[in-house]
């Protein structure tokens, strides 16, 4: 009851519509302004005995993304990286015993992790990994 009374006053409606109005410009202001650039971490499960650890040290320049990601000292360079809206998006394009394919990464930042999906390989043995990466803490100064 006591809550219908107060949007009965004019002031309060429009606080009200003030709130409801601002809410979602503030929320879209703060995923803008968000920064992938940094070092992230995250570990994949390539099957049921054998996780890889792998480092993705990114750089953001407006929309544009580059950097490299590193899996048991071997680097790769990032291509086509994007960071729109929330969304990460990058290629590496990779060889393995002569066969050319490319890995792709989707994910949304929340916070400091980076959760969503790659599809790696070619043709048949092409596969999907649920993947999500965590800001590394930045090391204490001395």
């Amino acid at each position: 009851m006591q809550s219908t009374r107060f949007l009965r006053r004019p002031a309060c409606r429009w606080l009200w519509l003030l709130v409801l109005s601002v809410f979602p410009v503030l929320v879209q202001a703060a995923t803008t302004n968000a920064v992938v650039t940094g070092t992230w971490t995250y570990t994949l499960e390539i099957s049921l005995d054998t996780s890889v650890d792998f480092v993705a040290e990114l750089k953001q320049d407006g929309e544009r993304v580059t950097g490299t990601v590193t899996a048991r000292d071997v680097m790769a360079t990032i291509e086509k990286g994007q960071f729109k809206a929330g969304q990460l998006t990058f290629e590496i394009p990779r060889e393995y015993g002569g066969v050319k394919f490319t890995s792709r990464y989707q994910g949304q930042l929340t916070g400091y992790r980076i959760k969503g999906r790659i599809v790696t390989g070619t043709g048949p043995l092409e596969r999907t990994y649920e993947w999500s990466a965590q800001r590394a803490k930045p090391a204490a100064k001395p």
